[in-house]
């Protein structure tokens, strides 16, 4: 009667094949864990950049008036870009005298120095959103891979420059107070997980410039 059995070289084989296979097993331990990495970066991405392009669809600043926004006065802007040549103009420098261009309110009208929402009104311009935090729960089907916080800060931004160069170099961007205002707000998204670990944080910037107003023709 034959018996069956391995040959040590069958063996050796054998042996060196697992070994083989088990030291890429770290390697793809590894892989995967970049991969789900990364793909939390992405989704943090997303997160930030979506709600980044929805405060960015608000008006730069709260008004009482319907229709067309106009440009508002501030406390500590650059003094290019206050009303030209004095307060009692509607232009400043590189305004078109044309009645449905860019211009200031008739009256001065201050922007706001208090940055935030005001409880119990809608959201109704971007530095509304200063303060928010909101939440992007996971664990549902198409919800994200893993809980992320968003929490949103807007700022006045220094907007002193040297305006007659061309370019515009070595412009500061500087936090301003919350009270003197300036003529530009930046937007702060930052996201973490649930442990307060930062993710990502991405930055945009809106000036006060104001609307103008479309020609439009009527048919009968």
């Amino acid at each position: 009667m034959v018996k069956k059995a391995f040959t040590l070289i069958e063996l050796v084989v054998a042996i060196v094949v697992i070994g083989i296979a088990m030291m890429s097993v770290p390697l793809l331990l590894s892989q995967a864990s970049k991969s789900n990495e990364f793909s939390i970066n992405q989704e943090a991405i997303l997160a930030a950049t979506t709600k980044m392009d929805n405060i960015l669809t608000y008006p730069w600043n709260e008004t009482n008036s319907s229709g067309v926004l106009k440009v508002f006065d501030v406390t500590n802007g650059n003094i290019n870009l206050s009303r030209y040549p004095d307060n009692n103009s509607t232009r400043r420098i590189g305004h078109f005298k044309e009645k449905y261009r860019r211009k200031f309110y008739d009256n001065i009208t201050e922007a706001n120095s208090t940055l935030g929402h005001d409880k119990g009104d809608e959201f109704d311009d971007i530095d509304d959103f200063n303060g928010e935090y909101f939440s992007v729960q996971n664990g549902g089907t198409g919800d994200y891979l893993k809980e992320l916080n968003l929490s949103v800060g807007v700022y006045y931004i220094s907007d002193n420059a040297n305006y007659s160069q061309h370019p515009i170099l070595n412009f500061p961007l500087s936090i301003s107070s919350t009270t003197p205002t300036t003529n530009i707000k930046m937007i702060e998204v930052n996201v973490t997980d649930k442990n307060h670990n930062l993710i990502t944080k991405l930055k945009a910037f809106s000036a006060n410039i104001g609307s103008y107003e479309l020609l439009y023709r009527t048919f009968p």
